[in-house]
């Protein structure tokens, strides 16, 4: 307790207790994080990086099995250059309140604003629409419709219609070989 003068106050002296000292932060999230070798960004390059960035930090994250708010703090870590520059920029346009509360989800929807344009994930979403197999083997045919099917979710939610989707682009031939077997499900067209 500290005795303080009130100037002005019939109690020339009263009692004020101080505001309780910050709590440390828990440095074992950081520490269990940075021993991981997490990748950084530093917001140059092409918009496939970003992606790429993203998709490995949300790999590691859920290994570690870290909440909301310590993926936030581990990913604006891992910023670096233009990219940490645009975070800190970002954050003084929002109250700290906002700040506070800012989930991974809304993170991910403020750096895919910057980071991946939204013509390059329409021009995907397209290119996604219009993919067949041509010249490439099955394998790499389904490894590019798997790792495309990120741009139109929508379109190969269920078993079902990444099946009809796979089978949609496949070479003549072997569509045609398909359709025999009936209604198979993709890892059986596959």
């Amino acid at each position: 307790m500290i005795l303080a003068f009130e100037r002005g106050s019939p109690e020339w002296w009263r009692d004020v207790t101080p505001p309780p000292p910050p709590q440390p932060q828990d440095r074992r999230i950081e520490e269990l994080f940075l021993k991981q070798c997490p990748p950084v960004f530093n917001g140059l390059g092409d918009p496939k990086e970003a992606e790429t960035w993203v998709k490995a930090l949300e790999r590691l994250f859920d290994f570690l099995r870290f909440p909301d708010k310590d993926r936030l703090r581990c990913a604006s870590f891992q910023l670096i250059e233009s990219a940490d520059l645009w975070w800190e920029a970002r954050k003084k346009t929002i109250t700290l309140g906002q700040l506070e509360w800012t989930t991974w989800e809304q993170f991910k929807t403020e750096f895919y604003n910057k980071y991946v344009p939204l013509n390059y994930r329409r021009e995907k979403e397209v290119e996604f629409c219009n993919l067949r197999q041509g010249p490439m083997s099955v394998t790499d045919y389904d490894r590019l419709l798997c790792d495309m099917s990120k741009y139109a979710p929508e379109q190969v939610d269920t078993d079902e219609k990444m099946a009809r989707k796979f089978r949609a682009g496949l070479r003549h031939e072997i569509r045609m070989a398909l359709v025999r077997h009936g209604r198979l499900t993709y890892p059986e067209s596959l």
